[in-house]
């Protein structure tokens, strides 16, 4: 996993829904029926894996945070990536922003982020 991956910052309620995804999916490949009462420990031991599909998305969340600082291209992304669009907010709590779940998960600063996301490898 890249930059820390288990403290990319998912929303607990997507978070969930992801996991219980992965297990439907590890059921039906196994024919597996709800009435038969089975963990999903026991459902994980028999598929000889474990639950990777939650780090995936992380894993590439974090790629795509390179892939926009790389674009010379376009700056429409970085742009949207630094949150430089003016916008009404709405009510509630703010969101995260990718800056600061991308700082969070990696324990940078978007400096050291920026830099290091210019080579691919990093």
């Amino acid at each position: 996993m890249l930059y820390g991956c288990e403290t990319w910052t998912v929303r607990k309620a997507d978070e969930l829904k992801i996991e219980a995804a992965e297990m439907w999916f590890f059921r039906r490949l196994l024919r597996v029926s709800w009435k038969d009462r089975r963990t999903n420990g026991n459902v994980l031991a028999e598929m000889g894996t474990g639950r990777t599909l939650l780090s995936l998305v992380k894993e590439r969340r974090l790629k795509y945070i390179g892939h926009a600082e790389r674009n010379t291209k376009n700056d429409l992304m970085k742009t949207i990536f630094e949150e430089k669009t003016e916008a009404k907010r709405g009510r509630g709590r703010p969101s995260l922003s990718y800056v600061d779940q991308a700082s969070k998960a990696t324990g940078l600063k978007l400096q050291s982020i920026s830099q290091k996301s210019q080579d691919r490898v990093i």
